[in-house]
C-alpha cells in the first residue's frame, strides 16, 4: 500500500510539473513569437519607421521576397518609410546587390516616394521607368488616406516585382502586375494621343493662318 500511494504521489506531482511547465512553454513561445513580429529579424524587408503600412502591404512584400529566396539570384524589394520627405536615398546603397528600395519619405502631410536600385538592376530600372511607376500611381501615393496610399504603394512594389522577374527571365506570378496594369505604367503609349491631338490642333491653327495670309495677299 505504501508503494501504491508513493507511485500515486509521485504520478501526481510530476503532472503538475508538466503543466506548470507546459504553461512556462506556452508563455516563452508566445513572448518570442511577439518579440519576433515586432523586430525587423523575421522581416528585413520592412522597415516601416513612419507607421504607414497596412497588414496586405507588409503580407505582400513578405510573400514575395520569400519566393525570391528559393531562386539562385535571390533578390530583394526592400520597402522603407522616413519621417522626412528629402535626402532619401539608402545608406550604402553601392554595397547591395540584386536589391530595390522603394523608399517612402513622409513629413507634414508631405509624401515622396522614390524607387532605388542596385548597380546591377540599372539596365530594368531606368529613370525612365522608375518614374513611370510612380507617375502611375502619383494620386495614391499622395493621399493621405491609408487605405489608398498603400494601394498605390502595393502597386509600386508588384511593378518592381514585375521588372525584376522580366529582368532575371522568372516565370510571373500572382504578385506581378497583369498586362492591363502594366500598361498604365507605358509612359510614351500614355502620351501618345495627347501629343498626336496637340499636332492636329498646331498644324491645323498654322493652315488656317496661311490660308487667312494667302487669301489677304490676293485682296
Amino acid at each position: 500500500m505504501s508503494k501504491l500511494k508513493l507511485t500515486a504521489t509521485t504520478w501526481s506531482n510530476w503532472l503538475k510539473c508538466w503543466q506548470t511547465l507546459k504553461t512556462k512553454l506556452t508563455l516563452m513561445l508566445a513572448l518570442v513569437g511577439v518579440f519576433c513580429t515586432m523586430t525587423a529579424f523575421t522581416n528585413p524587408n520592412v522597415k516601416d519607421n513612419s507607421h504607414l503600412l497596412d497588414r496586405e502591404t507588409s503580407k505582400l512584400i513578405m510573400a514575395k521576397n520569400d519566393r525570391y529566396l528559393q531562386t539562385s539570384e535571390q533578390p530583394r524589394i526592400i520597402v522603407q518609410t522616413v519621417n522626412r520627405v528629402n535626402h532619401l536615398t539608402p545608406k550604402k546603397l553601392s554595397k547591395y546587390k540584386h536589391t530595390v528600395f522603394i523608399v517612402v519619405g513622409s513629413k507634414d502631410q508631405k509624401r515622396n516616394v522614390q524607387i532605388y536600385t542596385s548597380k546591377d538592376l540599372h539596365g530594368g530600372f531606368t529613370a525612365d521607368i522608375r518614374g513611370s511607376i510612380i507617375r502611375a500611381q502619383s494620386d495614391r501615393l499622395r493621399s493621405n488616406n491609408r487605405q489608398k496610399f498603400n494601394q498605390g504603394l502595393r502597386f509600386v512594389f508588384r511593378a518592381c516585382a514585375t521588372t525584376i522577374d522580366q529582368q532575371y527571365q522568372y516565370s510571373l506570378d500572382k504578385y506581378d502586375l497583369s498586362a492591363e496594369e502594366r500598361a498604365q505604367i507605358t509612359h510614351p503609349h500614355r502620351l501618345a494621343l495627347p501629343i498626336a491631338l496637340a499636332l492636329v490642333v498646331v498644324l491645323g491653327g498654322l493652315a488656317l493662318f496661311f490660308k487667312n495670309n494667302l487669301h489677304s495677299k490676293n485682296k
